[in-house]
């Protein structure tokens, strides 16, 4: 038996070291994926709030904004109705708290910065947080002077006043600030967003990796253990394979011997945490857009409550307002004093005014709602100017103006809305007695063009203030215009009748003095 060679037999060592060696590896790997894992949350998690935090300030601008309009508008109210209070406003202590609000939120931001860039750029938001503290201090603190002039003032007067010497450029440089806080906040919230996707695309491909090296240990493991062991190797790998390939419902099964269960137990919970992050992002998302669209809703609605407003109060005004024109008619009729026909005239001159403003609110419901067409048939343009000039002609008197009117002989026939051509006209009339100083001329005269038919009004008052064209926007005036108690709503009717005629209309002061008016009709 001595002389028999011994086999070659491998030390048990060497399978320790192999052993672990190979678990080392794994361990390693196990770490790489951890930490992968851990760098991953934390960034998502830094991203969310950083875009948490922005969403919150947008709506906190927001409110700023809604509400510093809540106080312009009350404050014009408090001198609309007699003002002379001193005491702060609801709505003043209302904006104080929100910009106070808004201030603690950036400072809050400040304190829980992870970065110089990420803190100066928070204080900068909070230097703009000042400003605009700053210049509704500014505003309050002339307002309430203003207020305290004594009880009697001219409400319109101080109205004004508040407007153009109190808030004046203030108003433009306040909204300027909120668009730089509302740009700056969108910035931020895409820049986590985005910081966000860079962060998914850097884990999958991190994932796929490890799961490339986790296959590479594999086929070590296949050459070195025993081949009982091959079976569980093989499951972990087609799991990660399955993952790494985007197949994020992908797990290793459960019950693995030994080791290899801690090693299923970490790539699942990996799984887990980046299937959960994806998840719980994309549910932020849909969050936020139906907030978007709930406050589009909103928006929405108030506009449908204004217009039925406009078309309520329509309706409301025009009863009373043609029972006072039949009485007023009826007195007129009656055996009387000469003073008192002369204020019945007057009655009536009014009456007639003030339901013409009221058809023109009544057809501006209308129009927005898209429920006003014209119907355009042949209608002679001469007989409409005159008709026009005759139910202005008694407000004309009431305001000691003298009407003309230059009108041709020869009927002059286009396809129009008499009604609503008349309608725009009667408007220019109005508004041209209603700028003409007692004593002056208003002069209405239709000529034809080479293609279209020329409705002119000229008067010799105090003219246009400013571009003219801006004249014929909803509710737009110039200072004469607010001066005279206008709702600014005559032109723009105006304008929208001659459009929808496939006309123009335009607006000029005169070299001799005073304003014209000019609808061109096609013919």
């Amino acid at each position: 038996m001595n002389g028999l060679p011994i086999p070659h037999m491998r030390p048990r060592a060497s399978i320790i070291t192999r052993l672990v060696i190979g678990f080392a590896f794994l361990v390693l790997v196990l770490a790489a994926a951890a930490v992968l894992a851990v760098w991953g949350l934390q960034r998502s998690r830094d991203d969310l709030r950083r875009s948490e935090q922005s969403f919150v300030q947008l709506e906190t601008v927001r409110t700023i904004e809604a509400a510093f309009d809540r106080y312009l508008l009350g404050e014009i109210a408090r001198r609309l109705g007699g003002g002379g209070d001193p005491a702060e406003s609801v709505a003043a202590a209302e904006l104080r708290g929100t910009l106070l609000i808004y201030r603690r939120q950036i400072g809050a931001e400040i304190a829980t910065a992870t970065s110089d860039a990420e803190r100066d750029a928070e204080r900068s938001e909070m230097i703009r947080a000042a400003a605009l503290s700053d210049l509704f201090e500014t505003i309050e603190a002339q307002a309430m002077l203003d207020r305290t002039r004594g009880p009697v003032f001219d409400a319109t007067e101080a109205a004004r006043i508040f407007l153009d010497e109190i808030v004046a450029l203030r108003d433009d440089a306040f909204r300027a600030v909120i668009f730089e806080v509302l740009a700056d906040e969108r910035s931020e919230a895409e820049a986590a967003f985005a910081g966000l996707a860079e962060t998914r695309v850097v884990l999958i491909w991190a994932g796929f990796g490890l799961a490339m090296l986790l296959l590479v240990s594999v086929a070590v493991f296949a050459l070195l253990l025993h081949r009982g062991l091959m079976r569980p190797i093989r499951a972990l790998a087609s799991s990660v394979q399955s993952f790494g390939a985007g197949d994020k419902s992908a797990r290793a099964p459960a019950g693995m011997p030994g080791e290899f269960s801690l090693l299923a137990d970490g790539f699942n919970q990996m799984a887990t945490r980046l299937a959960g992050e994806q998840s719980r992002l994309q549910d932020q998302v849909s969050a936020r857009t139906a907030e978007l669209e709930t406050a589009n809703a909103e928006l929405t609605r108030i506009d449908r409550s204004r217009r039925e407003f406009f078309a309520n109060i329509s309706h409301e005004l025009r009863t009373p307002v043609t029972v006072l024109l039949g009485e007023a008619q009826i007195a007129r009729a009656a055996k009387g004093e000469a003073p008192l026909r002369e204020a019945l005239e007057r009655v009536a001159a009014s009456g007639g005014f003030l339901r013409r403003r009221l058809d023109d609110l009544m057809r501006l419901a209308r129009s927005e709602d898209g429920q006003l067409s014209l119907t355009l048939a042949a209608a002679d343009l001469t007989e409409i100017a005159a008709s026009a000039v005759t139910m202005a002609t008694s407000y004309a008197e009431a305001n000691e103006i003298t009407l003309d009117a230059d009108l041709p002989s020869p009927p002059l026939w286009a396809n129009c809305d008499a009604e609503a051509l008349r309608q725009a006209l009667l408007a220019l009339i109005d508004n041209a007695i209603k700028f003409t100083p007692p004593g002056g001329v208003v002069s209405v005269s239709l000529a034809k063009a080479p293609d279209a038919a020329v409705l002119s009004v000229a008067d010799t008052g105090t003219g246009i203030e400013g571009d003219p064209s801006q004249l014929f926007d909803r509710y737009a005036q110039d200072s004469t215009g607010r001066q005279a108690g206008g709702t600014g709503l005559g032109l723009a009717i105006a304008k929208w009748i001659a459009e929808q005629h496939g006309g123009r209309i335009s607006g000029s002061n005169r070299a001799s003095g005073g304003a014209e008016f000019q609808v061109e009709v096609p013919l």
